[in-house]
């Protein structure tokens, strides 16, 4: 057992694989990657999870487990990018249908969601335009383990 979230992120990004034709990405989107596009020319939608460090958490926290074995808040950043402002805000939803609520391993609570963005890149810096719906998550992991370690 760990505080790196591990097991976890490997849930997440499989579970957010079912969305948009399984085009989703950890970190950003690869340089070989291209972003993906519909036959229109705009940019067809995909996600990029960016997973925080998992942070000590104050609660839970037992006095006879070493620190690796303690409860820590994982933090993650889910943006949806489409070519248009209406599939963003559309794949986001499917991605808090999925993530809300749902707790990544038997190890951890369910994700709670913590704010959201939404935005459109200037074409002069990306083109096609992109648009972005996001949202920030949160999951505590090691919740009620008492080791081995």
């Amino acid at each position: 057992m760990a505080a790196d979230g591990d097991i976890e992120i490997d849930a997440v990004l499989a579970r957010l694989r079912t969305l948009v034709g399984g085009r989703v990405y950890e970190s950003a989107l690869p340089d070989e990657a291209n972003p993906p596009r519909l036959a229109d020319g705009k940019i067809a939608p995909y996600i990029v999870a960016d997973f925080g460090s998992t942070i000590r958490s104050a609660r839970e926290r037992n006095l006879a487990n070493p620190e690796k074995g303690q409860p820590h808040v994982l933090p993650v950043n889910v943006a949806c990018y489409a070519g248009n402002a209406n599939d963003a805000r559309k794949t986001r939803k499917a991605v808090i249908g999925l993530l809300l609520d749902w707790a990544p391993s038997p190890t951890s609570d369910a994700f709670e969601m913590k704010g959201g963005y939404g935005t459109r890149r200037p074409s002069t810096a990306n083109t096609p335009t992109r648009f972005i719906s996001g949202t920030f998550f949160e999951t505590t992991v090691n919740v009620g383990v008492d080791g081995p370690w």
